[in-house]
């Protein structure tokens, strides 16, 4: 193997370079920092890898069955049991329906709780969607229908989070009725229920 040293590589005419051929491969070996000068542009015109990142951890998981025979008041935690994506397998889908962050993946995280409460009809008060974040109420969406009241809606909550390894996150369903007994929370249709999230790059 040749090498070659040099402090700098300018164009002998115009203010292009190029290098190699096609189907050629240049290597910078791990540790290695190129950096790009402020107005320079990098043109890609094949297949770049390993630039960027991939928004992972990410996850979304649905519901299974409706949640349904609960309580009126009841802040309840929402049995997300599928699991649509779960990249990193960070999500527990069977025991705690909740995401953990894993070992290294401590960063900004975009995420989103879609939550269908309802009970019979014309006893619906207002609802509440929410995500807990270690076991604690961090943001909630409400809608209230005291004045003409209903039979169920659908409440959105998102948001950026600042997670370290090992926060842990959980969708919870709360619902207020007049004068009944139960409510539900529903997803199994057209996936009208689902918690997800993902790591921004």
């Amino acid at each position: 193997m040749s090498e070659v040293k040099v402090n700098k590589i300018s164009p002998r005419s115009g203010t292009d370079v190029t290098l190699g051929d096609s189907s050629d491969t240049f290597t910078a070996p791990s540790g290695v920092t190129i950096a790009i000068a402020s107005g320079a542009t990098i043109t890609n015109s094949g297949t770049a890898t390993g630039f960027g990142g991939a928004n992972t951890p990410r996850w979304w998981a649905v519901m299974s069955a409706d949640q349904t025979g609960l309580s009126s008041s009841v802040i309840t935690k929402v049995e997300f049991d599928t699991e649509v994506v779960d990249s990193d397998g960070a999500y527990d889908s069977t025991t705690n329906y909740r995401f953990t962050v894993p070992v290294g993946a401590a960063g900004q995280y975009f995420v989103f709780a879609n939550i269908m409460v309802g009970t019979a009809q014309d006893k619906f008060w207002y609802g509440q969607g929410r995500v807990y974040l270690n076991g604690s109420n961090y943001m909630f969406s409400q809608l209230n229908m005291k004045a003409s009241y209903g039979s169920n809606t659908s409440n959105s909550v998102s948001g950026v989070l600042d997670l370290s390894e090992g926060d842990y996150l959980e969708a919870y369903g709360w619902v207020d009725t007049i004068s009944a007994t139960d409510y539900g929370i529903y997803g199994t249709t057209a996936r009208n229920s689902g918690f997800g999230g993902f790591k921004l790059i």
